[in-house]
Formats: structure tokens, sequence, C-alpha cells
């Protein structure tokens, strides 16, 4: 027996002929967008922007762009594969184009490259006032990355990819500076970060670098992302500080989240180590898995000493807003002035704060949570650092 099909009142029907209305507009603005890049000789035109514009009106533009490339899934979702790989060149060029005018002393450079060029055939490339690069798609190097198919789980990589030394002057730790293995940069440079949530699958948010290094960057991020991540970055990195992917316009990396702080107005600083261009092993079937990598085998990266002592602590677990979300009593397994680890733990998953109350000291401090992992003995252990008073260890 066939079923009986009734036709939409004019009600009924005009949500999804205005769903797909809109569907039709931005793929039509897509394309305008995307034929306006390709066609591009020139950043300002990759921006749409005129030479005379402000500072923040270069921000704007590329705020919008990125917006237009990168919809809401439920529209991503419905992007044909050919359309992808034109937004994918498009972002790279883009992002190209932003780091270079976003910075006074670059676009300074670029608008003299410009203008000692003449009527001659524009530069897209990179330039130097003495040498602009021609215009040249370069053949990318980047892989299909896995959807999520199996459940959870806490994967260990057991050998870091070799960081080569690309460029020496960026490679030599300071004098006296036992905590950073290579300086840092205060660079902003436009990043795309990709990461998978078991629940919800792949997921995309575009930032800003808050400064960068040849072993890993520091970022800005609206999404929770737990310690142990593994997160995909597209990047314009520069040339010197990179192992891998120097023909490339843009730098894709795979990374590890070594570092949250806490919140600010939704957002966190976070810090991840770049793994390099392969992912680790594992993480194809689980691409959300919390992965733990070797330690660093280098000077101790502390500066105040730790001490192996077991104090009664009860320990409170926070949000961002500062809601208690559930109270624990556990022992500390080692503590340090500025820090402290606790074994024996059943912390929330996600939490954004902790308040440590030691009572034979009568010792109370906010602290952040710096790492989590699962003791080989099976107990869970949270690494802290106190951001408001130090511990009393004289005590």
């Amino acid at each position: 027996m066939s079923a009986i099909v009734e036709p939409l009142t004019p009600e009924q029907g005009r949500p999804f002929e205005s769903a797909t209305n809109q569907m039709s507009a931005y793929f039509l603005e897509l394309e305008g967008l995307l034929s306006r890049i390709e066609s591009a000789t020139t950043y300002y035109q990759v921006l749409g922007i005129d030479r005379t514009d402000p500072q923040e009106k270069i921000k704007s533009s590329f705020d919008q762009l990125v917006n237009l490339l990168y919809p809401s899934y439920a529209v991503g979702k419905a992007m044909p594969a050919e359309i992808l790989s034109r937004v994918e060149r498009a972002f790279s060029k883009a992002s190209q184009a932003f780091g270079a005018l976003a910075s006074f002393t670059r676009r300074k450079e670029y608008d003299g490259a410009l203008l000692s060029i003449g009527n001659k055939t524009h530069a897209l490339g990179e330039p130097t006032p003495s040498h602009p690069q021609l215009i040249g798609e370069r053949p990318s190097t980047r892989r299909s990355e896995a959807a999520a198919v199996a459940e959870t789980d806490d994967l260990r990589i057991t050998r870091m990819p070799s960081h080569r030394e690309v460029y020496g002057e960026f490679t030599r730790v300071k004098t006296g500076d036992n905590r950073r293995r290579c300086e840092r940069f205060k660079i902003s440079v436009p990043a795309r970060v990709t990461g998978y949530d078991q629940k919800s699958g792949k997921w995309n948010e575009m930032t800003e670098t808050i400064d960068v290094s040849r072993t890993g960057v520091r970022l800005r991020l609206r999404r929770r992302v737990k310690h142990g991540m593994v997160l995909f970055l597209t990047l314009p990195l520069p040339g010197k500080l990179r192992s891998h992917g120097f023909a490339e316009q843009t730098y894709n990396v795979y990374t590890l989240v070594r570092r949250i702080e806490p919140p600010k107005h939704g957002v966190r600083a976070i810090g991840v180590e770049f793994l390099g261009e392969h992912p680790p092993a594992g993480f194809l079937d689980k691409p959300w898995a919390v992965f733990r990598a070797t330690r660093w085998g280098g000077s101790e990266r502390r500066r105040p000493e730790r001490e192996d002592r077991s104090e009664l602590v009860r320990i409170e677990y926070f949000d961002e807003a500062m809601q208690s979300i559930s109270r624990e009593e556990a022992r500390t397994e080692n503590i340090s002035r500025s820090g402290v680890r606790i074994v024996g733990t059943r912390a929330p998953a996600e939490f954004d704060l902790i308040m440590v109350n030691c009572p034979r000291l009568r010792f109370e401090g906010l602290a952040a949570l710096r790492n989590r992992y699962v003791g080989k003995d099976g107990f869970e252990r949270i690494c802290l650092q106190f951001v408001d008073k130090e511990w009393p260890l004289r005590s």
C-alpha cells in the first residue's frame, strides 16, 4: 500500500523555501569571493580593499572573508568537494595577504615592491622590495583527515618527531633561561584550528596567534579543548620557523595541547607544541583521544624546586562563572611554592579553576589546571599552578 503524501500548505512550505533561498544566496556570494581571490594579482585585491584603507579595514575584511569561507556546520556539510578545495586555496592566499598587510612594516615593504615593478605583473607571493615573487600555485601536500570512528582513549606518543634546526638564531636558548627550548616571538598571524569531538565530530575555529616559536605557538580559542588533544593548524608561519613545508604558502602541522589558561570572557589562551606534518600513531582511528608525549629530556623547566610531600587537601572545582561544580578530598604527591600535584582525584570532565585548601597549614589558594593523567597505579593525578598566592613550603 502506497503512502499518502499531503501537499504542504503555504505556511508549512515557507521555512523550507526560505532556507533554500538562503543557501543559494550563500553559494552565489561564495562563488563571487572565490573568483575574486583566484583572479587577484595583489594582496589588496585578495582582501578586497584599497591601498589607502587603514589597518582596521584590513582586519575586518579578513574576518568577513573567513566567515564566508567557513560557514556554519549545517551549511558547510553541503559544500561539494571541488568547492572545498577552492576554499582551501583561497584561505591560503588570504592568510598570506593578511600576514603581510596587517603588519605596518611588512605592508610598507610590500607597497614599495608594488611601486618598484610599475606596470609589470604584480606579485602575489610574499615580496621583498628588491625581488617580488610571481603568481604561482604551489602543489598542496595536505592529506585527507580521518573521521571519528571509535570511542575515546588515552594514547601515548612514544617518540616525539625531531624538530630540524632550520635557523640557528631562533633555536638558541637564552643564557640563564631554563624554561624555553627556543625563543618566542610576538607575531600575530591568522590560524585555522581543526579538532575533533567524539559526539559532534570535526570542528574548525579561526583565530590569531599570540606568539610563535620554532617548536609551537600560543593562541586564543573559544572552543574548549583538553590537555593532550591533537589539533591540526593551518597558518602562514614564517619559513625560518618551520621544520617542513618550506615551499608551501601556509604551514600545515599537527600540534599537541600543552597548556590551557583560565578563560577570560569565554576565550582561553592555549599553548600547543608542533608534532610535525604527520599525526601521531592512533590519531586516525581516534582523533579525539588524549595523547601523552614523552617528557622533555632537557634541564628542569620549573623555576621553584618541588619536594615530595603528602598533605591532606580539600579541593573544590569551579566553572568559568566561578560556580561550584563539585568538592572532594585527596592528597598531594609533590609540592612547590607555585604549584602542586594531587593524586587520587575524581575531577569533573570539564572545569576551569580549583580552590585548594590545606587544613593543617591553614592555606587556601586558587589554582589553574596544567595537566591531568592516570598513572601506572591507576590513580588520576592533576597538576596545578597557583594563580593568587604561594604554598608555604617551610611549614
